[in-house]
């Protein structure tokens, strides 16, 4: 099965070129996706905080109801 393979020389460039491109596309492509990896780790981290903050009105709301509302 390891028999050799002729290529042209030209063809053999050409094939050399398209390996750099596709590596080239590659880390422009890995380096794109963990940047979105990050914005998305940014973006969660405010959300939980804008869930924690709802909570907390949450409860605030709740103990003035409370408060308020229920006979003593």
């Amino acid at each position: 099965m390891n028999q050799p393979v002729f290529v042209k020389i030209d063809d053999y460039q050409d094939i050399l070129n398209i390996v750099d491109v596709i590596k080239g596309t590659l880390a422009k492509t890995r380096t794109t996706i963990n940047t979105i990896s990050e914005l998305k780790k940014k973006e969660d981290a405010i959300i939980s905080s804008w869930n924690t903050n709802l909570d907390d009105i949450q409860k605030k709301i709740d103990d003035i109801s409370k408060t308020l509302f229920e006979p003593k």
